[in-house]
């Protein structure tokens, strides 16, 4: 079993490295072995657990079959590993599939371009990015004249309006890092992406020239149709990187500046009295957009002369902060201006994580004290409400996850502010190899940021008495730190060492007597930590996948102020029986995947564990994440009705291999319903999973009408069908279910499938066709279609259920259907798939299609969609196609992209 686990850690980091280095992904059955090997590998586990836990007393002849059944069940495990070692031997190097393009990220718009100065400006720019004579483009201009917001719009238009590029990196350069050092990290970090040759790379905030040779970027010329656009301050910057052409970012005319204060300020501005005034204060502002909407902003609806008359006095003559400070000075709270300094810690141009920030707001006390986790929150909520209508921080959603930007002038400010106070040590991402000196660390030091550097460790003790939060993520430590490190930080509430590499954590941390969190996620080598027993105020311990813990730090049961107890994914081996007691005030207690199973007393769990009776008595509980021993502990404690005061949970069964992302989730895997009742389940559900669920044909009838579902996902099993979708799903996922041959029936009708965004389907042999035609009406909502490896999937949509059990092909029609909010299409390894619909599908909000692997397509019915970008493969493929009317053709041509795989060198 270990030489087999260790087989497939292997096979893993081999899958990871070429995944980055290469852009490809493994295949389907090497991701099937690996799970294969993980189910194995808990399944006995299991067996294990079942042979060295005490039997209860019983009769011999009745214990010699129970351990006879035993010694089998271990004979036919050790079978399936050397069966799963031999498959592994004919994989041979055949371990990766195709390719599929990932052209860049769209990026979420500050303000949009609308005055004509910026709209000349951006004209220029997209002319020469269309220009093939033109390799590299510089754009400058003073800060907060509006170049990143310029070359935001840009950006997005290369990925939705054009397809002259392979591929647009978006890459921030800090002033202080090392420049190649710097750009290398964050290309490689987006090497998943692909590097052909007709690629546009657009570097932010550059300081200083580089050589592109170093950097490894390929020079653009007219052949391989590359480009290179940066921006700057500097126009020298622009001669020294040999642009060919440049484009200077001029500030608003007057009449832009009154324009856009006005709209900003509202009809204040023109009030009797404040009219002049207001001009004055606009024409103060310089023209530069940041400036104008910032302190617009900050009189929004200010009617008293004498708050106009300050604010002129304010801002006239000033420095270049002075219109940043003026918006910052008219907050409306200390709280506020409190919580703005803290986004100073991060780095320039990040985007910031909106759930962590407020994290660190809380534990810092700037949210106050009174409260439960929840309340903070939508306090903090507000805070970043206020900062965001203040035009200071600007908001937007990255692969479902929420974060707030801040511009580099105000960010800027805030760093002039910090340097005296609150004095703050702040220098994250400048390629730090070794911690700034002692003589840097001053005794009023309020806050340190070292954020992503490369410090291996740290060999001196600083005396900081007022550090209230030190951020140290993202460093490597291998070296680790010195143990009296934190000795002189009594004041420290805030300590962050997440992602570090190290492996123990220094003595002095057990000191710390007003450490409010503690956080370290994913520290992949940390094995040993001290006694937490004196950390008396400790409101959150955050070991969050940190493989290497095995065991609760000692002290534990003394932090009676622990709000959040986070152990996903550890490898904790035992929650001591009493422990929960010990920690009154918890109300977040997060332990998926950590190994830990929650049984109960009278059906038994880990001996000396805790059991789900002490979770029923948690009243202070709002979030709970756990992985139950058996489908009859879940139950009984579902009939509990604990859950109900949950804002949150995360229930798993039987340890699938599936991960849990909605909110209110439930996964199961195996046989957990063995009775054929219908299973309870809190009706507040928005998640469900199956994962290798066996002996069920049907899962509709053994679950009740779950109203909030949003999410399903089936995983392999042996003929298991989908519940019955509902009009509430939002998303739904089904790999490898052979005996699904539909969907969803003619006869449910209704509002089934009404607010479905996206389907995946994997792997389901017996499919036939994806839709039926009468439900398309349902299905408007819909936004991206996947389907992968369905051998017998003929077509997408079916006129007629009956038709689908039939082998004849349709006739072509002439008439159409409409999928409205379509996006994207993808079709991979379908080979009897052998068209769409047997008429036209209108998809005008289709942006993208990918075809591979489906050799039987000869037509592809869609009306042309105006937003179309097509990537399909292979030309021969293509060129095969038939066409009702010719000029659909030479309609699509242009979209059309080969598959072509072209990296950049990356010897290092």
């Amino acid at each position: 079993m270990a030489d087999l686990a260790a087989t497939a850690r292997d096979l893993e980091r081999k899958l990871e490295d070429t995944q980055v280095q290469q852009g490809m992904e493994p295949k389907a059955r090497v991701k099937l072995w690996l799970d294969h090997v993980r189910r194995t590998r808990e399944e006995g586990f299991m067996i294990l657990c079942s042979a060295i836990r005490p039997q209860r007393l019983q009769r011999y002849p009745k214990y010699l079959v129970s351990r006879m059944k035993l010694g089998k069940r271990i004979e036919e495990k050790l079978m399936e590993i050397s069966s799963l070692e031999e498959k592994l031997k004919t994989f041979g190097d055949d371990l990766f599939g195709e390719t599929f393009v990932k052209r860049g990220r769209t990026l979420p718009t500050i303000h949009p371009v609308m005055n004509p100065t910026p709209m000349e400006c951006l004209s220029k720019i997209w002319d020469y990015m269309m220009d093939s004579q033109v390799g590299r483009i510089g754009v400058y201009g003073m800060g907060g004249v509006g170049k990143t917001t310029i070359m935001t719009e840009i950006n997005n238009r290369l990925l939705n309006e054009s397809t002259q590029f392979d591929c647009v990196i978006w890459v921030n350069v800090s002033k202080e890092s090392n420049i190649v050092e710097r750009l290398q990290m964050d290309i490689s970090e987006q090497l998943n992406l692909d590097f052909s040759p007709s690629a546009t790379e657009i570097g932010e905030y550059l300081w200083e020239p580089f050589s592109l040779e170093k950097v490894e970027i390929p020079l653009p010329t007219p052949q391989n149709g590359c480009k290179l656009v940066l921006t700057t301050r500097s126009m020298s910057i622009c001669r020294a990187m040999e642009t060919k052409q440049d484009v200077e970012v001029k500030v608003l005319s007057e009449i832009e500046a009154w324009s856009l204060f006005q709209e900003k300020v509202g009809e204040a501005a023109l009030l009797p009295g404040i009219q002049n005034i207001a001009k004055a204060v606009a024409k103060e502002c310089g023209g530069l957009p940041l400036a104008i909407v910032t302190v617009g902003r900050a009189l929004h609806r200010v009617s008293d002369i004498s708050d106009w008359e300050n604010a002129l006095a304010e801002t006239h003559g000033r420095d270049a902060f002075a219109h940043p400070r003026f918006s910052f000075i008219k907050l409306k709270d200390d709280t506020i201006r409190a919580c703005f300094l803290f986004c100073s810690m991060y780095l320039k141009g990040h985007q910031i994580d909106v759930n962590e920030l407020i994290d660190y707001w809380m534990w810092e006390g700037l949210l106050g004290d009174a409260g439960t986790i929840q309340e903070l929150k939508l306090k903090g909520k507000r805070v970043l409400s206020d900062l965001k209508n203040a035009c200071l921080l600007h908001s937007g959603t990255m692969d479902g996850i929420e974060f707030v930007a801040i511009h580099d002038l105000i960010r800027d400010m805030l760093i002039a502010i910090t340097s005296t106070s609150p004095r703050c040590l702040i220098k994250p991402a400048t390629g730090l190899k070794k911690p700034p000196c002692v003589d840097e660390w001053f005794e009023d030091l309020q806050r340190v940021s070292l954020i992503r550097n490369n410090i291996r460790g740290i060999d001196f003790k600083p005396r900081c008495p007022k550090l209230t939060s030190l951020l140290l993520q993202d460093n490597p430590f291998s070296e680790n730190i010195l143990d009296s490190f934190f000795d002189d930080m009594i004041s420290l509430e805030v300590l962050d060492l997440s992602s570090t590499g190290i492996s123990l954590l220094p003595e002095s941390v057990s000191n710390l007597e007003n450490l409010r969190a503690l956080f370290l996620q994913n520290c992949w080598r940390l094995t040993w930590m001290p006694s937490l027993e004196n950390l008396a105020k400790l409101k959150v311990l955050d070991l969050s996948w940190s493989r290497r813990i095995t065991a609760l730090p000692h002290g534990l049961e003394k932090l009676s102020n622990l709000r959040r107890l986070d152990l996903t994914h550890t490898t904790i081996e035992l929650f001591p029986k009493g422990l929960l007691a010990a920690l009154m005030l918890l109300e977040e207690l997060l332990m998926l995947g950590c190994g830990f199973l929650w049984g109960s007393e009278r059906e038994g769990g880990i001996i000396g564990g805790a059991t789900i009776e002490e979770v029923l008595n948690c009243t202070s509980l709002s979030s709970l994440e756990v992985d139950f021993w058996k489908s009859k502990v879940f139950e009984y404690y579902i009939k509990s009705g604990h859950w109900d005061q949950l804002d949150t949970f995360k229930f798993t069964i039987g340890q699938p291999f599936v991960l849990v992302s909605e909110k209110r989730s439930i996964a199961f895997r195996g046989d957990f319903c063995p009775t054929g009742r219908p299973i309870l389940l809190p009706p507040v559900s928005s998640g469900l999973y199956l994962d290798d669920a066996k002996h069920i044909i049907a899962l509709s009838p053994l679950i009740p009408n779950l109203m909030e579902l949003k999410y399903c996902e089936v995983h392999p099993s042996s003929g298991v069908s989908p519940p019955r979708p509902v009009s509430f799903w939002q998303k739904m996922k089904l790999f490898n279910l052979p005996s699904l041959w539909l969907i969803s029936r003619k006869s449910m009708g209704g509002d089934t499938l009404t607010n479905l965004r996206t389907i995946e389907i994997v792997g389901c042999d017996n499919l036939k066709f994806l839709f039926l035609r009468c439900l398309l009406d349902n299905l408007r909502s819909l936004e991206e279609i996947t389907v992968r490896d369905c051998c017998k999937m003929r077509r997408m949509v079916q006129e007629e259920e009956e038709e689908s059990r039939g082998e004849e092909e349709g006739t072509f029609n002439l008439s159409s259907i409409s999928f409205p909010k379509l996006r994207s299409l993808k079709l991979y390894r379908l080979p009897l798939l052998k068209s769409l619909y047997d008429g036209y599908i209108a998809c005008d909000a289709l942006h993208s299609i990918e075809i591979s692997g489906c050799n039987a397509l000869w037509r592809l019915q869609l009306l042309p969609p105006p937003a179309l970008k097509a990537i399909i493969r292979p030309r021969d493929w293509w060129e095969s196609l038939e066409w009702e009317f010719p000029h659909h053709k030479d309609t699509f041509q242009p979209y059309f992209r080969e598959w072509q795989l072209n990296f950049l060198s990356c010897d290092n």
